[in-house]
């Protein structure tokens, strides 16, 4: 299931076929978007910046932040030792 765009039109799709529920994700976002339900990873959408923390550090690659075209947005442009 896809979510809704937010306001800055940015989605964190989650593919829940390759998470592990590790955490690495929830530790690193600044906004506190992400945390661990009871039996799968939740994205709170609307807290979301667009960072990309979270696609960069998931060791499952289970993450990816898309735009409003449905484009997913590269990584690249966040340096992993700033995370």
């Amino acid at each position: 299931m896809k979510a809704a765009m937010n306001k800055d039109g940015f989605v964190i799709d989650i593919d829940y076929g390759r998470c592990g529920n590790c955490g690495a994700c929830v530790a690193v976002c600044p906004e506190g978007v992400l945390h661990l339900g009871t039996l799968i990873l939740v994205a709170d959408n609307n807290k979301c910046t667009g960072c990309k923390r979270c696609a960069i550090i998931c060791p499952a690659d289970a993450l990816k932040l898309m735009d409003m075209t449905g484009s997913v947005l590269t990584v690249e442009s966040v340096d992993a030792k700033d995370l």
